[in-house]
């Protein structure tokens, strides 16, 4: 019921407060499978996904969450949507609430993982070396090896470390029922870079960027996948997607504009142009569902101006 909604809802919030972060997400699976239609519990899982840095589960619980909630509720839902697909928590402030989290409940594989690849991403003095990362990092996987999250991570760290044939191990093993587009990602940058088959490759990135079209870098390792095939004009465009979203999401530019914009979200102007940006940033999907809130009626009681 909607009553037991709220008080999963509420356990979510104290669990937060208590920087018990899992345990919180536990509770909004709850409270969004009981009251579905109350955009608050969706809006604070999207924003710890965002915390998390965990991308294509904020699109499936978005787009969830999308088709849910009553029409009045979705312009929260895609604010929420937006915010965890573009916008990168501030690094000092994602930094300390994985640590509380990952501090709080050694038990948090995903505050871990992202607060690990954090580091690893801008490391900084007393943070753990790139050898200890990936011994936790294998812990960690040890402990659940359906974990995706620790599986590209490490991964990751131990391409960067050189231990390609370990790496490629590791990838291996990933569960045929959980390989998604971050298993895409890594089997095509080894398809490319360690066992010289652009061709695979092109195949692989193209199916991680089916999924995430936003990713700058993916598009990067097409163009060098199309160049080495010799495939200039496919090559160029690649390329000509990663200046675009280079430009698109440059952080300073995309956090004034989505200010702007989030400030003033009942001007049908602003919504388009949040629409706009989303289709820049190849999210059609989202850019579409933006338009269709732009082109709506005024609803009562709203301003249609700034």
């Amino acid at each position: 019921t909607a009553a037991d909604g709220r008080s999963w809802l509420g356990e979510a919030r104290a669990a937060l407060a208590l920087d018990r972060a899992a345990q919180a997400e536990q509770a909004l699976r709850r409270a969004t499978a009981l009251a579905p239609a109350d955009p608050e519990p969706w809006r604070l899982w999207l924003e710890l996904l965002r915390v998390e840095d965990r991308t294509l589960d904020a699109q499936r619980i978005g787009w969830s969450a999308y088709a849910a909630v009553p029409p009045s509720a979705r312009r929260e839902v895609l604010r929420a949507l937006t915010l965890a697909l573009l916008a990168d928590v501030p690094e000092e402030h994602a930094r300390m609430r994985l640590a509380r989290w990952a501090e709080a409940d050694p038990d948090d594989l995903d505050a871990r993982v992202a607060l690990l690849r954090r580091i690893a991403a801008a490391p900084r003095g007393g943070d753990p070396e790139a050898a200890d990362r990936i011994a936790i990092l294998t812990t960690l996987l040890r402990c659940d090896p359906s974990h995706s999250g620790a599986r590209e991570a490490l991964v990751s760290e131990l391409a960067a470390a050189g231990e390609i044939d370990r790496g490629r191990a590791v990838l291996d093993a990933w569960p045929e029922a959980t390989r998604d587009a971050r298993y895409d990602r890594l089997r095509g940058r080894w398809d490319l870079d360690y066992d010289h088959h652009p061709d695979r490759a092109v195949v692989t990135f193209r199916r991680a960027l089916a999924a995430l079209p936003h990713d700058g870098r993916t598009h990067a390792a097409l163009a060098r996948a199309l160049q080495a095939l010799d495939r200039p004009d496919e090559a160029r465009h690649a390329a000509e997607e990663v200046a675009r979203l280079r430009e698109t999401l440059d952080p300073a530019a995309l956090g004034r504009r989505l200010e702007a914009d989030f400030t003033h979200l009942e001007d049908p102007r602003s919504r388009l142009d949040l629409a706009d940006l989303c289709a820049r940033a190849g999210l059609a999907r989202l850019a579409a569902a933006w338009r269709r809130d732009a082109e709506e009626p005024p609803r009562v009681g709203t301003a249609s101006h700034r």
